[in-house]
């Protein structure tokens, strides 16, 4: 009964098929020339009738997925330009995102020592185990990590400590170090409880040692030297003794002021609750967690913030259905269905639930076109791919893309009605490490 099974299996490749026209074209071509869909693209050129009022550069992550914190210190400075700007417009205003990541990854290696202990005694653990080895110093994160990190550490210059070759091009440091972290995984696992402390604070100042190597030092303290324009001429300010802390009070940002707002239309996760992924963060005990709204509730909080002069920290599936021109996403941007007669029907919750659309990049939206009938169109990305990603460093979103492809926005508190900000107080309903909402952009 085998072979004629077989035969069957290979009898299509027996046949002589007349190629059809993509498949000639598409050999040797790349499918995003032949199949985009230029309509899109000039029905929403870069123009946008409601956007922030601040214009400072675009940021650039090099070859590191280092987005989130990108995104969250590119907000960060966006307040501090407004609470500056009365006394101080400061040029090319940056601060260091080598200096937060120095610190998540300190944070990151000891939170994975001390679940590892605790997941090592648990009964079934192998899950949890498997999900903890999988990539456990990634550069990826989300916002709550960025949150608590500020918190702790506060915020430098990027003059004070800029990026490095290692926080430029991440992939050789991160290997070393998680090779590290698993045998010192594997050394706690063969010691007596009684010297798991002793053994891990060892550890930590390894760890730290090499952190120096790869990152640099980061400063206890600094002075913080800028330029500004003083009737057409330039001076040199400085902000002399002060610590990261300090510089983070001066910004006027507090970091608990914001909220993640997340859209996870998975039936088993009704909307209106809080929910938070078990053992995903870095600093320890201090979890990943958010509001569960409706698309459109997110929506209308991104816009109410850009109405109020505040960007919009969000998560998205970047790659889906982009024009990397012109930094254009649309849904059939790149027509499969005209171009191979393909067509994709899966729904958004679809997509989530089998893991094809994960929330894979963070950016900053800052702008939004409506059109006549009071109807958002478009809405404008500052992204941290540099300058010549994109356009001009620039991404735009349709809002049909936003429907389908954003998963989390970052929303001021006073943004919110009273009884989303009485769901933060509920106790959150957890969701394994292992969910596609627990993916680290």
């Amino acid at each position: 009964m085998i072979i004629p099974i077989i035969s069957m299996a290979l009898q299509p490749f027996t046949n002589q098929h007349p190629l059809k026209p993509f498949q000639l074209s598409l050999v040797n071509n790349p499918l995003s020339v032949l199949a985009k869909d230029n309509r899109i693209i000039n029905q929403h050129p870069y123009l946008f009738n409601h956007e922030i009022t601040n214009k400072l550069p675009i940021t650039d992550q090099k070859s590191s997925g280092r987005c989130w914190l990108f995104a969250t210190l590119n907000l960060v400075r966006s307040v501090a330009y407004e609470n500056w700007k009365s006394d101080f417009e400061i040029q090319d205003l940056e601060f260091s995102q080598t200096y937060n990541y120095f610190c998540d990854k300190f944070e990151r290696y000891h939170r994975s020592l001390r679940y590892f202990i605790q997941i090592n005694k648990q009964p079934n653990n192998t899950h949890y185990l498997i999900q903890l080895y999988k990539d456990p110093l990634g550069d990826g994160g989300q916002w709550d990590m960025a949150r608590e990190v500020i918190k702790k550490y506060g915020i430098v210059p990027k003059h004070v400590m800029p990026d490095t070759y290692h926080s430029k091009s991440s992939a050789g440091m991160n290997k070393i170090l998680t090779e590290l972290l698993k045998q010192d995984m594997l050394t706690l696992s063969m010691v007596d409880e009684e010297f798991h402390n002793q053994f891990i604070n060892n550890m930590m100042e390894k760890m730290y040692d090499l952190l120096v190597g790869f990152l640099g030092v980061p400063p206890l303290h600094f002075d913080y030297m800028f330029k500004i324009k003083d009737k057409s001429k330039e001076q040199v300010i400085t902000w002399s003794n002060l610590n990261p802390l300090i510089l983070l009070e001066k910004t006027k940002f507090n970091p608990d002021d914001w909220v993640s707002i997340v859209d996870d239309p998975r039936k088993e996760n009704p909307y209106n609750k809080y929910y938070q992924v078990k053992y995903l963060g870095n600093v320890l005990d201090q979890h990943v967690g958010w509001l569960n709204l409706p698309i459109e509730r997110l929506k209308e909080l991104t816009k109410k913030s850009i109405d109020n002069n505040e960007p919009v920290w969000f998560g998205c599936d970047v790659g889906a259905h982009i024009d990397r021109d012109t930094g254009i996403h649309h849904p059939n941007i790149i027509n499969l269905e005209i171009f191979m007669n393909h067509t994709i029907l899966m729904s958004k919750e679809d997509r989530l639930r089998m893991y094809q659309s994960l929330p894979s990049h963070a950016m900053l939206i800052v702008g939004y076109h409506e059109n006549e009938d009071n109807k958002i169109v478009r809405w404008k990305i500052e992204n941290s791919w540099g300058k010549t990603s994109g356009t001009d460093g620039f991404q735009l979103m349709t809002d049909e893309w936003f429907t389908e492809y954003v998963f989390q926005v970052i929303i001021h508190k006073s943004n919110l009605i009273n009884t989303e900000l009485e769901l933060l107080n509920t106790l959150p309903s957890m969701i394994e490490p292992w969910d596609p909402l627990g993916t680290l952009a």
